[in-house]
């Protein structure tokens, strides 16, 4: 439930049932080992290497989310964010669901992966070959250009080993061995960013910009590969019973994550389809944008499935509590960013992708609060997973996999008509906010009362309500003449918009300053051995 190309996705569950929580029963054949002890202080430095090397990685993205749409104009860059999110619409079968299925058995059963990693990889290089076969044959009867053609099939390539990176990266934090992996992400994103900064220099043809991503994911994959033999044990082991046990233990994740590609990836392809490839670019270029808001969220795929997990196989308590610290947590951090992208649109797009897609400013403003869903609906996605309810969250993706699609395709020419250029982008952000919100208030009603507890809620009514304030001095200064359309007054407009939220959310409480700074000390220091330290403080442990 998690991932890049997941800030695309919806994650969910379905109702509400009154239910007892038992220790999951593993879903493969051999026995399930004796549950670890929870280490929510190895979780948290995991988190925060992970975090560490993902800064490093988004500041190259930013980039590169900069450059790529100056560079190439609304059309061309439309073409290219179409050819990516078709070839990722296909391509995101080649996963079986394993990275989440991994991530949530490998964590109590260590040697588990190598019992079906070969037989799934050999399975994945078939798949991928069909594949690229289907999408040849879609594309040369849709009429698509040639050039469009070739890069959208050089993006499958790279969407394999993107899948299969997502994979082995997953045998890694089911481990807890993510040092190595930190360094891989950054030396990728290194790879990639200039990689792409060569291309535009050379001002090669269209199909060039996959060069850069295949030639990253490879050398990521052969890392990743040295680390899981290294640190997880993994072999090539064929083994066709195996395989097939994971496989169908494996079917609710994959079900899940290919309902999922439909918000993600094939609204794209609708919009260029019903649309056109301009609509595609405005939508893409304040999509990678709004994609900002979304840092935290493959570290809390990473970490939160398998830290549930443990908890779910050893402590009731404890599993309740992380989900509520969990959610209160996201809360804290996700709104205010969210604030600040919806806030301040026009002069987001002014300043970082130009004046050429000012007319998409509004769709940014529409997707802004997405994340923010996203986030509680991860956090509470993980949790029905570690509970064993996987179905529970696949059968709400389905349903929105037959929503949004219905929607984007009622609303598109509707939108186009009345509102012009964006009018599409804005009718697909729409879409993709109305699946969002039923899917997560699904989820949270799956989920009950377990989900929020008084310190929970009341932060997050502080938190609204220092957002509703905020708001309201935004409305205000513009009246006093800060005029968003004048970057410089965009600026300093939202500079006394993040001010006074800093000051409210400190004067209210939301954000107390001693718990984070508490935090950070306990992650700072390093973990005693287990006989010779007592328990820590049951708040600190899920914090």
């Amino acid at each position: 439930m998690t991932g890049k190309h997941r800030c695309r996705s919806l994650h969910a569950a379905i109702p509400v049932e009154d239910f007892v929580i038992e220790t999951p029963p593993t879903s493969a054949a051999a026995p399930r080992a004796e549950p670890a002890q929870v280490d929510a202080h190895t979780s948290l430095r995991n988190a925060l290497k992970l975090g560490g090397s993902l800064m490093v990685t988004y500041g190259i993205a930013l980039a590169m989310r900069v450059v790529l749409p100056r560079y190439l104009g609304p059309e061309s860059f439309g073409r290219y964010n179409w050819a990516d999110g078709f070839s990722g619409a296909f391509f995101v079968l080649s996963a079986m669901g394993l990275d989440v299925y991994i991530r949530k058995e490998v964590a109590v059963r260590r040697e588990h992966a190598s019992e079906f990693f070969g037989g799934t990889l050999l399975l994945q290089v078939g798949l991928a070959l069909g594949l690229t076969g289907a999408m040849l044959w879609v594309m040369r009867a849709g009429g698509e250009p040639p050039e469009v053609q070739t890069l959208a099939l050089l993006m499958g390539g790279y969407q394999f080993f993107f899948r299969l990176n997502a994979i082995l990266a997953a045998v890694l934090h089911a481990r807890e061995k993510v040092d190595g992996l930190s360094v891989a992400h950054v030396a990728m994103k290194c790879i990639w960013g200039g990689g792409l900064v060569l291309v535009l220099l050379l001002r090669a043809p269209l199909p060039w910009l996959a060069a850069p991503f295949i030639g990253a994911e490879v050398f990521k994959a052969a890392f990743l590969f040295h680390l899981t033999r290294k640190h997880a044990g993994l072999k090539m082991r064929l083994d066709v019973r195996a395989t097939v046990t994971a496989l169908l233990a494996a079917l609710p994740f994959f079900i899940n994550e290919a309902a999922l590609a439909t918000n993600g990836r094939v609204d794209v392809s609708i919009l260029g389809l019903v649309a056109n490839k301009t609509e595609v670019g405005y939508y893409g270029a304040v999509w990678g944008i709004a994609g900002m808001t979304m840092l935290l969220s493959p570290i809390l795929g990473w970490v939160l499935l398998p830290m549930m997990s443990r908890a779910a196989a050893s402590s009731q308590e404890e599993f309740t509590r992380i989900l509520r610290r969990g959610l209160e947590g996201v809360v804290s951090v996700s709104i205010p960013v969210t604030l600040a992208m919806a806030l301040g649109a026009e002069t987001w797009v002014k300043l970082l992708i130009g004046e050429a897609y000012l007319p998409a400013a509004p769709v940014l403003r529409l997707l802004a609060p997405i994340f923010v869903l996203t986030y509680v609906a991860t956090v509470c996605g993980s949790w029905l997973m570690a509970a064993d309810r996987t179905w529970t969250v696949t059968r709400t993706s389905l349903m929105a996999a037959v929503l949004n699609p219905a929607l984007n395709l009622l609303l598109i020419p509707l939108f186009l008509r009345r509102l012009g250029p964006a009018g599409g982008a804005s009718a697909t952000a729409i879409s993709l906010a109305t699946c969002e919100v039923l899917v997560t208030v699904i989820l949270v009603s799956a989920i009950g009362s377990r989900a929020w507890d008084a310190r929970g809620l009341a932060v997050l009514g502080k938190t609204l309500g220092t957002c509703a304030a905020v708001t309201v001095l935004h409305l205000l200064l513009g009246h006093l003449g800060l005029d968003s359309r004048d970057l410089v007054r965009g600026l300093a407009r939202m500079v006394l918009d993040g001010a006074a939220y800093l000051a409210l959310i400190l004067l209210t409480g939301a954000v107390r300053k001693d718990e984070v700074l508490g935090l950070v000390r306990m992650v700072r220091n390093r973990r005693k051995p287990q006989s010779a330290t007592a328990t820590p403080p049951s708040e600190a442990r899920a914090a």
